[in-house]
């Protein structure tokens, strides 16, 4: 371990730099000094986040006037320095980490896509401890996965509940996975079949186009008149007053007619609907056509927490969740434009960075 660390100190290591808009090329980095309460780790894999990361790469999200910067929030791999009031931590030790700490002659945002980094053991941004010994690769969606899982908790999902999810991009897939866990019954729209039979693979009961001219009754049948939750994650205008139309009306209540009942008969039973995508275009609302029986409940995650990140690293520990049913393509870190061209023709459906090698 001592040459591990002399590997790593006062020396340039390998990174993403997104040097322009849409533009992206390896360049390299200094990693800054670990502090008392800080650590070192060496990246084994960094995933990438298909949606975040590509409107950050064409200037969105406040990144128009920050080129040149290391993208990236996801990322595995082991502990190799560790400060002196870092308490607990092991050189040794495997982390998903999220984020790092500044870089010395760099700019981040979010910094994980590079071969080492500093992480903080006393902030949001700290990493979570994985078990030892494990495969990393195994374990490197929990950072992305723990997003539609907090969304997903917040709904409450109960066994038997119908769920609908617009959208089979990364984050839609494992919204639908995390409900299909739950015991709902799931069904998704997205336009490519390629998305609809991933989702078929992973335990989805009912798979739909867009462009199909039947698209709601398709869904309506399925969840018996309309869904106890719906989950936006197509990020898309289209997306929004499709997701809302499928609520389901007061429960049992069928009929087209107009009937009153007492609000509060049903206070502790209204659909849910999960925003789990990021929008850049001005909606219009109509609240009195979002709550179709006079209520609904609407859910607007927009981050994790490191209990629902713990929450996944146990779900892969114990075999309740496999992240390799959602990796497209593992790439040398030496080819990392590649799997950004990939995601953004949607050739790839996502792209896990491979940094065997850059230490």
């Amino acid at each position: 371990m001592a040459e591990d660390h002399q590997k790593v100190m006062n020396k340039k290591y390998p990174a993403v730099v997104f040097t322009a808009p849409n533009e992206v090329a390896v360049g390299s980095v200094e990693r800054a000094v670990c502090g008392p309460t800080e650590i070192v780790i060496r990246t084994r894999y960094s995933m990438i986040s298909p949606g975040t990361e590509l409107r950050m790469l064409a200037g969105h999200y406040g990144a128009g006037d920050k080129f040149p910067y290391v993208p990236g929030y996801s990322s595995v791999g082991e502990v190799i320095d560790v400060g002196a009031g870092a308490k607990g931590w092991r050189v040794g030790d495997l982390v998903s980490a999220r984020n790092t700490q500044p870089f010395a002659d760099a700019r981040a945002l979010w910094g994980a896509h590079s071969a080492v980094k500093v992480l903080s053991t006393t902030d949001t941004d700290r990493p979570v401890l994985l078990p030892a010994g494990v495969d990393l690769l195994t374990y490197v969606l929990c950072e992305i996965g723990a997003i539609p899982l907090r969304g997903i908790e917040a709904a409450a999902p109960k066994p038997g509940e119908t769920a609908i999810v617009v959208g089979q991009g990364l984050i839609g897939a494992l919204a639908a996975a995390w409900l299909v866990r739950a015991g709902c019954r799931v069904a998704v729209v997205d336009f490519e079949e390629s998305r609809l039979e991933r989702a078929r693979r992973n335990g989805v009961a009912f798979t739909v186009s867009p462009a199909d001219p039947d698209l709601k009754e398709r869904l309506k049948v399925f969840t018996n008149g309309g869904a106890d939750i719906v989950v936006e994650a197509s990020g898309s205008t289209p997306g929004v007053e499709l997701a809302r139309s499928l609520l389901r009306r007061k429960p049992q209540n069928y009929s087209p007619e107009y009937t009153v009942e007492p609000i509060m008969f049903y206070g502790g039973d209204w659909p849910r609907l999960v925003f789990q995508a990021n929008y850049l275009e001005t909606m219009p609302w109509n609240p009195d056509h979002t709550a179709p029986g006079e209520g609904v409940i609407i859910i607007t995650p927009r981050d994790r927490g490191t209990e629902e990140r713990q929450r996944v690293v146990e779900h892969v520990r114990a075999g309740r969740f496999n992240a390799k049913d959602f990796i497209d393509a593992i790439i040398p870190y030496d080819r990392a434009p590649e799997a950004y061209a990939g995601l953004k023709a949607r050739k790839l459906f996502s792209a896990v960075i491979d940094w065997k090698g850059a230490v």
